[in-house]
């Protein structure tokens, strides 16, 4: 039971830009160096491609598109990392591409702080928390709903609508 509470407060913690994030450790599978998905087409931009992995295809997210609206480029710290999350009937299998991966850091439930409120239009449902630790401020990742793709496709959808709203269209 002591082992399982360690593991609890324990999150995996990577890069996207300058930006760190974590999720739990108990629900990443592995990590990867990073290899080019093959994209799948009719896809949404967000979603990478598809990876064999030991025989399985393994769909992956780009969060770099999804919360930064950017490309990320490829360097020797470039990950995917697979996460494992259990579904109803059996689990969900995907890998999210990340920039690089810090390490894996224990934080205190104490040091986690509830999502602020942005205001109404502005969706949280993939933060679980603020982590706080030394001087860093972590975003704390819900790996259920970052992987219920069909709530994904709808947030991004939205996002670019919004953003080419704002975009002027001419003279």
């Amino acid at each position: 039971m002591r082992a399982m509470q360690i593991n609890a407060n324990q999150y995996l913690t990577f890069r996207l830009g300058q930006d760190e994030f974590g999720v739990e450790i108990l629900k990443v599978r592995e990590i990867l160096e990073f290899r080019e998905p093959t994209r799948v087409p009719r896809t949404s931009k967000f979603i990478s491609g598809v990876i064999n992995l030991r025989g399985n295809v393994v769909s992956v997210m780009d969060l770099a598109k999804l919360f930064q609206n950017r490309d990320i480029e490829s360097t020797k710290r470039t990950c995917i990392i697979i996460l494992e999350i259990p579904n109803d009937d059996n689990k969900v299998i995907a890998g999210i591409l990340v920039d690089s991966v810090n390490e894996v850091a224990t934080i205190p439930p104490e040091c986690v702080d509830p999502v602020p409120a942005f205001g109404a239009n502005i969706k949280t449902d993939f933060i679980r928390g603020i982590g706080k630790l030394d001087n860093r401020v972590i975003i704390l990742l819900n790996p259920v709903m970052m992987l219920d793709f069909n709530e994904v496709i709808s947030l991004y959808e939205k996002t670019e609508e919004e953003i080419e709203n704002l975009t002027p269209t001419g003279p």
